[in-house]
């Protein structure tokens, strides 16, 4: 009997240890792989948003579009996108042991990335069209070029990656070893040298609203800005290269400016200042709703016959929000 009774107390205090003992779950965590802006989807596309949960031990879910209730105890949803807006989801999870939630941002927008031109190894770049312009989805780059003068301006579509050669022969290279988000097309943007305003359009007429652009450096002169040539002079303190952005209405009424420095030595202290060597976004909501965008190349190097410094850039992923 003497024994029974021990073996009972210990059974208690063994249970009574592991209660003890016992850890209480932390509340469950959402995690999403998602842009720092929310998703970006062209209209008429479908994807999955799947949130990945820490655990899920009597989990209950929920998803909201815009504050109205979707459903209930779905983790993943598919979005449809359709016509141009922008949505806000809220996801939900709800345990035992608490819960969380998370917003996810969704925009359907007209993307230019310039996948849709056909170059290769044989077929690096074009910087003609018969029109005078290319148009990708609605969106005229002009592209003037004269052969028997040597001469081009305005938009060309590249895959050139070339950072080392700094001549001429390099002029369609990207200072960078891709197109923005490691893509393979971009557009190489050169100032028109009889001051002819260099401007993107939309084919419709219409005002549109662009969210962003990327831009980048060409390496011919992003180099030149480093090295000096036998016109331009190597930067030093107070020298800059500037990209002014310009917006205009279907009416050709100026709407608003911004100013993004491709270069910029203007800081006393060396190590701050720089050459733009990597796809930067530029935000262009504060243009307004626009029918052209004109793009305006300056730089402290200025001799007699105008600016010293090779007037290119590079361009990929415009973004249209409506």
């Amino acid at each position: 009997m003497r024994i029974l009774i021990y073996i009972v107390l210990l059974l208690t205090l063994s249970l009574q240890s592991c209660n003890n003992n016992s850890k209480k779950l932390d509340p469950p965590e959402i995690f999403l792989d998602m842009p720092e802006d929310g998703y970006e989807v062209e209209p008429n596309n479908t994807f999955i948003i799947s949130p990945k949960i820490t655990y899920d031990y009597d989990s209950k879910y929920l998803w909201k579009l815009n504050g109205e209730v979707l459903g209930y105890n779905k983790r993943e949803y598919k979005y449809h996108s359709t016509i141009f807006k922008s949505d806000t989801l809220e996801f939900f999870v709800n345990t035992p042991a608490g819960s969380d939630s998370m917003i996810i941002p969704v925009h359907t927008i007209v993307w230019i990335d310039f996948e849709e031109f056909n170059l290769d190894q044989y077929k690096t770049h074009i910087n003609s069209s018969k029109t005078g312009y290319f148009n990708p989805k609605g969106v005229l780059l002009p592209a003037i070029n004269i052969p028997q003068q040597s001469y081009w301006s305005g938009f060309g579509i590249s895959i050139e990656t070339n950072t080392i050669d700094q001549t001429i022969d390099n002029q369609f290279s990207v200072y960078s070893t891709s197109g923005a988000d490691k893509s393979k097309h971009f557009s190489v943007f050169l100032a028109d040298k009889q001051d002819t305003p260099n401007r993107i359009s939309f084919s419709d007429g219409k005002n549109h609203t662009l969210k962003s652009i990327a831009v980048n450096n060409s390496t011919y002169t992003a180099l030149t800005i480093k090295r000096g040539d036998e016109n331009a002079h190597a930067f030093d303190f107070g020298d800059w290269y500037l990209l002014t952005i310009k917006g205009y209405d279907k009416d050709n009424n100026f709407t608003e400016e911004i100013e993004f420095y491709l270069a910029d030595y203007r800081f006393e202290n060396s190590n701050k200042r720089y050459v733009v060597s990597s796809w930067n976004n530029v935000y262009l909501q504060e243009l307004g709703r626009i029918n052209s965008v004109e793009f305006v190349l300056s730089s402290s190097d200025v001799g007699y016959s105008g600016y010293n410094t090779p007037l290119y850039f590079c361009l990929d992923n415009i973004k249209i929000l409506d």
